[in-house]
């Protein structure tokens, strides 16, 4: 009877994944399972960070903003995406990088504040000026809340801008179907019973 089951345990291969037939053990199949094991991580792990940002938006006011000028580099980079917390104006100070309408327009600029002004209330004025720019801004802001930049995470705002496009959208959509397909289709090879 040992031996019998000495016989069974060396034609059975463990994978990570529940134990397999030898014959599964071929390279294709393995190279199947590991790259379907990983993507699984991944898509994992994209789940739980959209989890904590879609949390942290709802709860602590968390804006995601992609930097399109350099006005600010070193530090923040163009092409990377901030994430930023609505804040008070008479909890800002000198030092914050904050997102604001430019005067006039409805394009945002992402600036330091260089010079507080006074509070009438609830709005404050401030003056702002880009680490890069030789001169601050012309015109100061006078505002009630502003997102405060909490963190810069460097090149990941090209990567959402690009998705946000036909090409990267289709892009998308075919990388989601073939993942789907990969955790769908089995090789054959996997689906043999072990007693075969």
């Amino acid at each position: 009877m040992g031996d019998g089951i000495k016989a069974v345990m060396t034609d059975v291969v463990d994978t990570g994944m529940g134990t397999m037939p030898k014959a599964r053990n071929n390279p294709v199949v393995r190279i199947y399972l590991r790259l379907r094991s990983m993507l699984l991580t991944v898509m994992a792990c994209i789940g739980v960070i959209s989890i904590v940002l879609f949390i942290g938006a709802a709860a602590f006011g968390l804006r995601p903003m992609v930097v399109i000028s350099g006005s600010m580099e070193p530090e923040i980079t163009v092409g990377s995406l901030i994430l930023s917390i609505e804040t008070p104006a008479t909890s800002l100070k000198l030092g914050d990088v904050i997102t604001v309408s430019r005067s006039g327009s409805q394009r945002l600029v992402t600036h330091r504040i260089i010079e507080a002004g006074d509070c009438a209330g609830e709005r404050c004025s401030f003056i702002l000026k880009g680490d890069a720019n030789i001169a601050r801004d012309p015109h100061q802001v006078l505002i009630e809340s502003a997102p405060r930049m909490w963190i810069a995470l460097s090149g990941i705002g090209y990567a959402i801008v690009w998705m946000r496009t036909l090409p990267g959208l289709i892009t998308l959509a075919v990388v989601i179907v073939a993942l789907i397909m990969l955790l769908i289709i089995v090789p054959k090879d996997t689906k043999k019973p072990i007693n075969s």
